[in-house]
């Protein structure tokens, strides 16, 4: 393996390759990539640095790989990913990144300062990350027939939201967070209601329930099966099955708070 590829790093040149490719790899899973495109990017990229032969497995919470290069040497290694989410910004930069690196095959040490750029880095300005949930929110409630005031409401509550998702908690998962936009969002709805403002909660929840569907993981899911990975396709349906039952259960716990008055 030429130096320049290997750049200054101690370690064996099938560790090194392998890590740099799992770590775009366990990226893209993690913020919502296919397996089938998982897969096929660490294959490329190993492949693109002289792998003689690659082999990955890719489920939701693991990956696995192993790659032999020319020289007879070998490496195996193993990644956990505990928590996935969509974010196609980084997705879209971790993509661009590997067909880069697959066209050009610059150096080792570039390869891990870019990957860590990204992964450290925000796809998106602060400005758009806020103003996004608050339109789509805000577009869905007047969607359904809501007026300007239940507009001003699901949009303070799609800002709400936002900030749960982004909340830093190692006691909140995407599921628990889930339940409690869900909950917060239905019991200020319905109590704005009860307060005598001239407001419908239908409208407002509907609305802001919107913003929490798992549609494009679902649709994720489906390519997963469609694409013949069918353990991880059904893992990944089952888990927006789950989102939406979270969703129903934050909703029914505001009910039960509430008395039946949503």
């Amino acid at each position: 393996m030429d130096e320049i590829k290997q750049g200054r790093h101690s370690e064996d040149p099938a560790d090194l390759l392998l890590r740099l490719a799992l770590d775009i790899g366990e990226g893209m899973l993690r913020n919502g990539g296919e397996i089938s495109r998982v897969e096929d990017t660490i294959e490329r990229i190993c492949y693109a640095y002289g792998a003689a032969h690659v082999e990955v497995f890719t489920i939701i919470s693991v990956i696995h790989a192993a790659i032999r290069l020319k020289d007879g040497s070998y490496s195996s290694q193993m990644r956990r990913v505990k928590s996935t989410g969509m974010n196609l910004g980084k997705l879209e930069r971790l993509n661009d990144l590997s067909r880069r690196i697959c066209r050009d095959t610059p150096d080792y040490t570039e390869i891990d300062s870019q990957i860590k750029k990204i992964k450290k880095g925000s796809a998106y300005p602060l400005w758009a990350e806020l103003l996004a949930p608050s339109l789509a929110v805000g577009a869905f409630t007047a969607f359904f027939g809501g007026g300007i005031l239940d507009v001003l409401i699901a949009v303070a509550l799609g800002l709400m939201i936002w900030f749960i998702d982004n909340l830093p908690s190692p006691r909140l998962n995407a599921m628990a967070k889930t339940v409690v936009s869900s909950f917060i969002a239905s019991f200020i709805a319905t109590a704005a209601v009860m307060l005598g403002a001239n407001v419908t909660s239908d409208y407002i929840i509907i609305g802001v329930i919107m913003l929490l569907v798992p549609g494009v993981s679902f649709g994720t899911a489906l390519k997963d099966l469609l694409c013949g990975d069918i353990l991880a396709g059904t893992m990944r349906t089952m888990q927006s099955c789950l989102a939406a039952l979270m969703i129903a259960f934050g909703y029914m716990l505001a009910i039960t708070v509430l008395g039946g008055a949503v």
